[in-house]
């Protein structure tokens, strides 16, 4: 990331070969020749995101320790690998390398059952990027663990949940139901439990809620914790803050006496040390809290850009005290429901985007009627 002096290197195979470990080493190939090609060292390199074609139950666990065994024999170095069962669009795979500058940040790696994080300092600035996830159970469960794995691996590594500026959460079976009760409904309803009031002072970590394949409960972070960081939330004139969602729109029947709101901000600002960056949470075509444009793909994408713009508008950034100009994204991660509405959601942001670094991924979203999700950053 630019954040801490580094960048991000979007790989995918040149050649479909049936195996998905070959594919994997061809990424791995290419990424060897970038090296060179930047004079980047391997010791740059923190943490990686396969997102990968769906596997059946049986070789989900043996593919996912063979491909994380296989990026670390190659790197030689504790490094976080991440294997995300989101089929990319037009590829068996496809692999985000994130690196950092070593002689501006120092580096520590912590790992356990679970997951694992990297805790980057420089001068008075403390950030932490890692993850943690279960699977081995229903989806209940999994949340339950997962956010207990997540309280311990941020006390360990000097954090807590309040520092959380930026969170992926990805849901196996997003829009699945455990009798009554939805699962995303279900995670939101953990969430609320362990966030209690953590967030109340500095508003909720921009999200994305999103499905996979494979892998229970997955939740991805950064964390910041210095008290001269400068951290906002903003929100979207556009679009009702989802934790004020009324209950007609969360589906499935109550666990509580109220279901509980999807807590996260529509985009978060974080300014650190001399580099400023918006992030943007998954976003969709929601006009106040209700869907709009239901059966088309094209339309939702149309309103879901103007949506983003609306957020990141001199208008919108100026009433939170942000200077900005006309932004351009550093990087888009785009989620579509039916791979056969790519064309029409490509053409949209095609004309809008141009050539933004983008992984395009296969993926339920967190409705039933939403056909694509934008995300990504911007650095200001």
């Amino acid at each position: 990331m630019k954040l801490l002096g580094g960048d991000l290197i979007i790989l995918r195979p040149e050649v479909r070969e049936p195996v998905i470990t070959d594919q994997v080493k061809n990424c791995l190939d290419q990424l060897h020749v970038i090296c060179q090609e930047r004079k980047l060292s391997k010791n740059s390199f923190y943490k990686f995101i396969l997102f990968l074609n769906k596997t059946t139950n049986d070789h989900y666990d043996h593919i996912t320790r063979e491909l994380i065994s296989l990026i670390k024999d190659i790197i030689h170095q504790d490094v976080l690998v991440m294997i995300l069962y989101q089929p990319p669009v037009k590829y068996d795979v496809v692999m985000e390398v994130y690196y950092y500058d070593p002689e501006q940040w120092c580096s520590s790696f912590h790992n356990d059952n679970s997951g694992g994080a990297v805790v980057f300092k420089k001068d008075c600035v403390i950030i932490s990027i890692g993850y943690t996830g279960a699977c081995d159970g229903n989806c209940r469960t999994n949340s339950w663990n997962t956010f207990s794995s997540l309280e311990m691996l941020l006390s360990k590594t000097g954090f807590s949940l309040r520092d959380i500026i930026r969170q992926w959460n990805y849901i196996e079976g997003i829009l699945q139901y455990d009798g009554p009760h939805q699962h995303y409904q279900i995670f939101n309803e953990i969430r609320t439990k362990f966030y209690g009031d953590h967030f109340k002072e500095k508003g909720y970590p921009a999200g994305t809620g999103i499905g996979i394949k494979r892998g229970g409960i997955i939740i991805e972070y950064i964390a910041v914790s210095n008290s001269e960081t400068k951290t906002i939330p903003i929100n979207n004139p556009r679009q009702v803050p989802a934790y004020q969602y009324s209950q007609d729109v969360l589906k499935g029947q109550l666990i509580n006496k109220v279901k509980a709101t999807p807590k996260f901000e529509r985009g978060r600002y974080l300014s650190v040390l001399d580099k400023e960056i918006l992030f943007v949470s998954g976003t969709a075509a929601i006009s106040g809290e209700q869907v709009i444009y239901p059966v088309n793909s094209s339309m939702q994408t149309l309103y879901t850009i103007d949506t983003i713009d609306e957020l990141m508008s001199k208008k919108n950034l100026n009433k939170k005290g942000i200077r900005a100009g006309k932004l351009i994204f550093d990087y888009l991660r785009i989620y579509m429901k039916d791979r056969n509405d790519f064309l029409r959601i490509w053409e949209v942001c095609q004309k809008r985007y141009g050539d933004v670094p983008c992984v395009w991924i296969q993926a339920d979203i967190c409705r039933n009627e939403l056909l694509v999700e934008i995300e990504g950053y911007i650095y200001l």
